[in-house]
Formats: structure tokens, sequence, C-alpha cells
């Protein structure tokens, strides 16, 4: 069994600001999509393509970004020499977000280039930032291979987008023709690799898992980098059924996951991180049998549904160690230390999960309602984690020690 990833120290971990802001952008994204989908419903047009990017790149791919760098760092024990500047970049990942989602609104193509170079801009820096902390380290773990993959599939699709971008300006309409690439890259070689590399580590950590051989949770990592430009690239010749491919990666991430956790050497059920991320590999596998039969739509939903609840669910163990230390950082003289469980108490997380689920598959299987009600959920869940960020006040009111907020 390969050795875990080295422990991380105060000295090498960037300052908790730097993550903490994008968490709050993308929490606030994914809390705002719920609510649309809440009040309004499934919008339609130009106004349900602003609503996927406020999700997906505002939301999912800014919660993405701020976990590689802290994982980076954390597993590398390589700290950037400039942290404010890495903050500045990560933060232009929710801003094209913002930008991509006003674009698609307003009908207005040239934001949508801005939106796509910001986005890719901050997607490039945080690249770049974590193959130099991986080649330093000299250790490349199934961890490092699920960022460094997933990162490059985000970056391949960001430009593609643009290349729509270019062609809906330009009105060339060939341009438009890259779509099952920019949808393959991101979900597949992005958050697939990406959640397949890192469930290596943290399912080990926070879901009561074990961890799994080297060459296992490698061979996860390279299904999805290979399984994404392979389906795009047949999509013209099998169509629909292209995408087996991509769920044949899935169906092998759903074993290993299902495997480390049956295999946990506590043998007791896995906490609530586990079954999100298990319940999210499987929801990998439902939106790729979906995507095979022709549904485009429901592949998008449960896709999207599937890697949403797994993200969550890791914030759910990460965000209240990364407030806690932000708030140890600046501490006020007389003011009391919080517990972790008071930053983000567990009650009522369990009854969310589920209305969660259900009308993540009631919505799926075509009920309007279930789909407003996934709304509430969604939007409850991206709340709760973004309350706990109120424990940052007291924190916030002084500098910290190394003068990083």
């Amino acid at each position: 069994m390969d050795a875990g990833p080295v422990i991380v120290t105060p000295r090498t971990a960037p300052p908790p600001g730097v993550v903490l802001r994008p968490i709050a952008l993308g929490l606030a994204a994914l809390a705002l999509s719920g609510l649309t989908l809440l009040l309004h419903g499934l919008p339609q047009g130009q106004d349900l393509l602003a609503l996927i990017h406020l999700g997906l790149v505002a939301g999912l791919l800014t919660l993405a970004t701020a976990a590689a760098v802290q994982l980076s760092a954390a597993t590398t024990g390589r700290s950037h020499p400039r942290p404010a500047l890495l903050g500045l970049m990560t933060l232009l990942v929710p801003a094209g977000g913002i930008c991509l989602t006003a674009g698609f609104r307003l009908t207005l193509p040239p934001l949508l280039a801005l939106g796509g170079l910001l986005a890719i801009g901050g997607l490039a820096a945080v690249f770049v930032r974590s193959l130099a902390a991986i080649v330093r380290s000299q250790a490349l773990r199934p961890l490092h291979l699920g960022l460094l993959v997933g990162l490059a599939g985000f970056l391949c699709a960001g430009v593609l987008g643009l290349v729509m971008a270019i062609g809906l300006t330009a009105h060339l309409p060939n341009l438009l023709a890259v779509l099952p690439w920019h949808l393959a890259l991101a979900f597949g070689a992005g958050f697939g690799a990406l959640l397949s590399g890192v469930s290596w580590q943290l399912l080990g950590m926070f879901g009561r898992g074990r961890q799994l051989g080297h060459r296992a949770a490698v061979t996860g990592t390279l299904l999805f980098a290979f399984a994404a430009p392979a389906a795009a690239w047949l999509w013209g010749i099998w169509g629909s059924a292209a995408a087996w491919l991509l769920a044949g990666a899935a169906l092998y991430h759903l074993a290993l996951v299902t495997a480390s956790l049956l295999r946990s050497p506590s043998h007791r059920l896995p906490p609530f991180t586990g079954v999100a991320h298990l319940l999210a590999a499987a929801s990998l596998v439902a939106a790729a049998v979906l995507l095979s039969s022709g549904l485009p739509s429901g592949a998008l939903g449960a896709a999207f549904g599937g890697i949403a609840v797994a993200v969550l669910g890791y914030l759910e163990r990460i965000l209240p160690f990364l407030v806690f230390e932000r708030h140890l950082a600046g501490r006020v003289e007389g003011r009391p230390v919080p517990k972790l469980t008071e930053i983000l108490p567990p009650r009522g997380r369990g009854v969310l999960l589920a209305l969660y689920l259900l009308s993540l598959a009631l919505a799926l299987l075509g009920w309007p309602l279930a789909l407003r009600s996934f709304g509430l959920a969604l939007f409850a869940m991206s709340l709760r984690l973004l309350l706990a960020l109120r424990w940052l006040r007291p924190a916030f009111s002084q500098r910290g020690r190394n003068g990083q907020l």
C-alpha cells in the first residue's frame, strides 16, 4: 500500500483566507442556483445556460479550484511564495463564472468571452502552481494525478467554451460543433478524474474507508482521462452510444468507492461524507447511462447532482477545520475558540441529504415539482455550509500572525 501524503503544517499550508474566499463564493453560487430552481423551476433557452454556468463554473468549479489549491500544498509540503497573488488568481474563476452567467442571461457574446478568459486564467494559475509543487515534491500519487488531470480537463473545456463564444460573436456556427468535447472534457476529464483522484485520499480520512492500492486508484483517474476525449471523438460516429466509455470509467470508480467503504478497518457504517461520495459515484454512472440512452438533459442533471453532493459532503468535514484554523490565526485575546461541532453542527444534514437525493431521483423521472424540491435541498445544504463562515467574524477583526487574511 502506498504511503499517504505528508501531513501539512501551518508553515506550508496557504493562509486559510486564500481558499475560504472562493469557497464562500462557490457556496453562494450553488445556493443561488438552488434558490432559482425553487422559485422559478427549470428555465429555458439562454436562461437555462445561465443557470448551468452559475452552478457549474461559479459554483462547483470554484470549489474544485479552491480544493486543488489547498490539497496541492497540504500533500506536498510546498507553500506558495506569494499566497496573496495565488488567492487573487483563484478568485478569477468565480469572476469568470459570474460573467458567463450574465453573458448568457443578457445574450452578450463578448461578456461570454471575457468570462471564459477570466476562468481560464484562474485555472491556469492554479494548474501551474499545483504542477510546480508536485514536481518539486517528487511524489506523483493518485491524488496528485487526479488534481492535474482534472485541472487540465477544465482548462481544455474552458478553451473550447471560448471557441464557442467566438463562434457566437463572429457568427461562425461551425465552431459550435466542439460542444461534445466541451461537455466531455468538463465532466469526464475534469470532475470525473478529480473526484477519482481525490477520493483515494479523502475517503480514508473523512469517509471511514480504507485506502486502496496505488495502481487501482491511478487506473480510475486514467480511465476518465481516456474515456472523455474518446467519447467526444466517437460521438459523431456512434452517437450517444459513445457515452458507454464514460459509463465504464464511472462504474470502475463506483466499484473502487464501494470496495473502499466495505473494507473499512472500523467495520462500521460510513459517515455522511462516505455516503455522499458513494451516492455521487452512483450518480456519475447514472449520468453516463442516461447520456448513452440519448437523454442529455437527464444526464446533465444526474452529473451535476452527483458532483455537487460529493463536493458538499467533503466540505462538511474540511470547512470546519479551515474555519477553526483561520479563527486561531486571527484570535482575539479573551474570546473563546469554537469547537468544530459548533462551527458546523451535524444535526439536520441527514434529512437534507435524503431530501436532496429523493428530489433528484424524482426530477430525473420527470416529476416537475421534484425539481423545485431539489432546488430547496441544494439551497439549504449550501446555505448551511455558508453560514459556518460566520465564525470568521472575530478572526477577521484583526490580522493573523502572518499578515494574511
